[in-house]
């Protein structure tokens, strides 16, 4: 049951915070933080045999002036209709350089098991590139130009948002899977009130700055369907803080709220 692992990039994870990425200058700085996530079932179709989902996600970004780090921790667990407990770890590590040409990347597979681990290149100016894997085992996948890494991506769509764009699209490699890059489509809506509730309860200077609410559809580019291949709901500031996070799983829907956050020191570069 791999079902978490794409949101922490959203890119979004999902993924996430780049002053200077994408040309973000008009945006307030961005922020180092570590934070932690309460996990919960927000809704469930008949049938989709899950009676709860509860859990705890530690998140991170660092600044290291030349790159930026992201790191994740914690276990989501499935409450079955039939009573059993599905643990799901969120491990997750990647390293991206501030120039958007290099991505680094190692993950938890299902279970804990089988880690994922690679690393990307492409050309400067959004050229084409590579996404190479090493484990579980050797594979290899073009990127196509234009193609965005997680804090790119997240840069991108803050830019986006700032420039008062409502629906784009784009490619986005994050390197949670063995596989290539995706379609995202993103719709950026006004922040939502449960974001600005929990935001409204850190008393934190960094947790005052405006949002938006953003709302991503991954897509499969080979796929003739028309299906998404998952649907992301997510609250960031315009510092790169996510509030909120919403995965649609298709049969059931859970959300993952702040609880916790440090902002840590800036660099000093």
């Amino acid at each position: 049951m791999a079902l978490f692992s794409k949101v922490v990039f959203v890119s979004f994870a999902v993924t996430l915070f780049v002053c200077g990425l994408g040309g973000i200058a008009t945006a307030a700085d961005m922020v180092s933080y570590r934070a932690v996530y309460d996990i919960r079932l927000d809704s469930a179709k008949n049938g989709a045999n899950i009676s709860g989902v509860t859990g705890q996600l530690a998140y991170g970004t660092k600044d290291t002036c030349t790159s930026w780090l992201v790191n994740q921790s914690g276990t989501m667990y499935f409450e079955t209709s039939s009573g059993d407990v599905i643990p799901q770890p969120l491990g997750f590590s990647s390293w991206e350089s501030s120039d958007g040409t290099q991505f680094r990347f190692t993950s938890l597979g299902e279970g804990g098991d089988n880690a994922i681990l690679g690393g990307a290149k492409k050309g400067k100016d959004g050229g084409a590139g590579e996404a190479q894997f090493s484990k579980p085992e050797a594979a290899t996948f073009p990127l196509p130009a234009g193609t965005l890494f997680p804090a790119e991506h997240t840069a991108f769509i803050l830019q986006q948002a700032l420039a008062g764009k409502t629906q784009f699209e784009n490619t986005v490699f994050e390197g949670v899977e063995v596989e290539g890059a995706k379609l995202l489509v993103t719709f950026v809506n006004p922040l939502s009130e449960r974001a600005r509730k929990l935001a409204a309860g850190f008393k934190i200077e960094a947790m005052t700055n405006p949002g938006w609410n953003f709302r991503l559809a991954y897509f499969d580019p080979a796929s003739r369907t028309g299906e998404p291949i998952l649907e992301i709901e997510a609250d960031y500031l315009d510092n790169g803080i996510p509030v909120r996070w919403i995965v649609d799983y298709g049969d059931f829907i859970v959300e993952m709220s702040m609880s916790k956050i440090e902002i840590l020191p800036k660099p000093g570069c």
